[in-house]
């Protein structure tokens, strides 16, 4: 969930600003607030009281605890370096925690000029020893430079005297010397470990214009801005800027929950991007594009548009296809994917331009960026419109149509209008059908490139999760069961099997399943349609299962769902705080017939049950009955939606 404001200098556009990121942060799903306190933390003076920190019940067994975090950027509008300065304390409660005492500052470098570098950097252990505070200084011998590459090096060190209670403090200056290049570094509310304070200040100059994109789902304990002069220039006026404050307290520590996307769309976290700069008696520089200004850079850029659009090279492979597909256009779009999936091996990584896609055809190997631009090439090549279509996979995160940030994304596909609808294709897996696309890509909504008529495209899938269980046995007065069961696996359950089978093998992908059913002796088994993408995978087993029934007396106990039920809730905690994120559409069912020995009848059954989810949601029906001498179940769940709220 993300939020946006862009921020203006003049007065004038003050109130706006506010009212939008008030608006933006109270609109989050929160608990009650807790009453606002704010610290007064003095670098190097700390208290006994300190070492014993108010966290919330949840957290206390947290390996440490943030008790102040606390971060400042100052922009200059005269050499327009960005500075930064930090300071953090934090209580090291267990030996788990002692790696929150070594800390790297990465710096980044445009050239030997233009480096980032860090100065007044200081920092402290504090140990409580009957009752006295024993203080050790880091030392510059305890200080190092590591050069990770030609851009980035790192700045390490690690505070000493740690131990299990200690308090660790450190404050640090980074200055970036590039302003215009580079946005202030992203603040972060939230982490792995609890924060009782985390704050941000920044001052913009009014000669800069950016966004501020708020992120996640913690409550702004404070969210102010004011404007203050600072100065004169001359000719030109009064100079501005504007002091922005926001603070979290009690952030607790973020906590993974089953069927969410990335972490880094739901941790609460300020993100800035550079709209323009203006100085004084100078033009305006733009540089936060809109929606039709990146379309178009796109299409004309040499390592995108300028890829598709000039493809000479696939004329023959393009002529070869339309004489054996002359007029069905469903059948050459076909057949161009599979031409490309087949003749292309995807190297398993993920982009969204091409160096040469001619290289790419040669070499039969290429990433993501190289196929999909490929594919939208031949398809060109065939007279068929196809247009890329810009996504943001689930580990990189969501995307915000509120702004054209090209660095959002990290993956393309390709997209072609047919009967009124956008058929979205993905060549990178030849376990794709077209019209699927790869369960990594259904994040959202894309963003379709196209230099007039360019527009988001939703990924939502037109294919489920499909598996329905047929079963028909017959139970003996001794309990055993004998008969036969089916398994039909569709859409996005097919996939997941095709991807188990390729990569193990079918008897090792069979041996697997069987060994989730270890008593079960298997007379026959049998795997149908593995290769046919566009069919249900079927798996078959004869079967006997010897005391399937417990047996008491003259009465026989037994679980109709057999092995075939779901057994783990995957949602077990008290509280959900993030969306629910299946992906895909879900429909599972089971039905089964027993035929019951001879001069036995049910003593009791299983109530009926049918749930449904709000808004045609889901819904959920089990359902036990008797037809003459055979017990018959009938047990179905459908997800109707790939997300669903808290």
């Amino acid at each position: 969930m993300i939020y946006s404001v862009s921020t203006h200098c003049r007065a004038g556009w003050l109130a706006t600003a506010t009212c939008l990121l008030l608006s933006a942060s109270t609109a989050q799903s929160q608990p009650k607030k807790t009453p606002l306190i704010e610290p007064t933390v003095v670098f190097g003076r700390v208290t006994a009281a300190d070492f014993q920190p108010k966290i919330a019940p949840a957290d206390s067994a947290a390996k440490a605890v943030v008790l102040y975090d606390f971060g400042e950027t100052s922009i200059s509008a005269e050499d327009f370096d960005i500075v930064f300065r930090y300071h953090g304390r934090i209580k090291i409660n267990h030996k788990s925690g002692y790696d929150r005492a070594t800390i790297q500052l990465p710096l980044r470098s445009n050239s030997s000029a233009n480096q980032e570098t860090v100065s007044n950097l200081d920092g402290y252990t504090y140990n409580l020893d009957n009752g006295q505070i024993q203080t050790s200084k880091l030392e510059e011998t305890g200080i190092v430079t590591e050069r990770v590459s030609d851009e980035v090096s790192l700045k390490k060190f690690t505070l000493p005297n740690v131990r299990e209670g200690s308090i660790i403090e450190y404050r640090y200056e980074v200055r970036t010397p590039f302003a215009v290049s580079h946005n202030p570094k992203t603040w972060t509310f939230q982490g792995d470990i609890p924060v009782l304070w985390s704050e941000y200040r920044i001052t913009v100059p009014d000669i800069f214009l950016y966004k501020i994109i708020l992120g996640g789902y913690l409550n702004l304990a404070i969210n102010e801005n004011r404007q203050i002069t600072t100065g004169s220039r001359g000719g030109y006026g009064q100079a501005y800027s504007v002091a922005y404050r926001f603070a979290v307290q009690n952030a607790p520590a973020f906590q993974t929950e089953t069927y969410i996307t990335t972490k880094n769309d739901y941790l609460s976290r300020i993100e800035f991007e550079l709209a323009s700069y203006h100085a004084p008696g100078q033009l305006t520089k733009n540089f936060s594009l809109s929606w039709t200004d990146l379309d178009r850079t796109l299409f004309y850029e040499s390592v995108f548009g300028g890829q598709y659009k000039r493809a000479a090279f696939l004329r023959d492979v393009a002529n070869e296809l339309k004489t054996n597909h002359p007029s069905d256009s469903l059948a050459r779009i076909t057949a161009a994917y599979n031409y490309i999936q087949q003749a292309i091996k995807w190297n398993e990584e993920n982009s969204l331009t091409s160096s040469s896609i001619k290289k790419v055809f040669d070499a039969k190997k290429g990433d993501a960026g190289d196929i999909n631009l490929l594919l939208i090439a031949l398809l060109r090549e065939l007279d068929i419109e196809a247009n890329p279509v810009l996504l943001s996979t689930r580990s990189h995160g969501q995307i915000s149509e509120e702004h054209a940030l090209l660095r959002k994304f990290n993956y393309v596909i390709a997209q072609v209008p047919f009967q009124g609808k956008d058929l979205l294709l993905d060549a990178t897996d030849p376990l794709l059908k077209p019209g699927m696309l790869p369960l990594h890509a259904l994040n959202g909504t894309g963003r379709l490139v196209h230099p007039t008529a360019g527009r988001f495209v939703s990924l939502t899938p037109t294919d489920r999760s499909v598996q329905n269980m047929s079963a028909q046995f017959t139970l003996t007065d001794t309990g055993d069961l004998s008969g036969t069961l089916n398994h039909s696996h569709g859409g996005y359950s097919a996939l997941a099997i095709r991807k188990r089978i390729k990569t193990d093998g079918q008897p090792t992908f069979l041996e697997n399943e069987l060994s989730r059913r270890p008593t079960w002796q298997i007379k026959k088994t049998e795997l149908t349609d593995v290769e046919a993408v566009d069919k249900p995978v079927g798996i078959s087993y004869t079967v006997a299962i010897p005391e399937a029934c417990s047996v008491m007396g003259n009465r026989l106990y037994f679980n109709p769902m057999l092995t075939e039920a779901r057994t783990t809730n995957p949602f077990k905690d008290l509280d959900r705080h993030y969306p629910v994120d299946l992906g895909t559409a879900t429909d599972e069912s089971f039905t089964a017939s027993y035929i019951l020995p001879p001069s036995y009848v049910p003593d009791e059954l299983p109530k009926a049950i049918a749930l449904s989810l709000p808004n045609n949601g889901g819904k959920f029906t089990f359902q036990v009955g008797l037809n003459g001498t055979q017990l018959q179940v009938l047990s179905r769940t459908t997800l109707r939606r790939t997300v669903y709220s808290p």
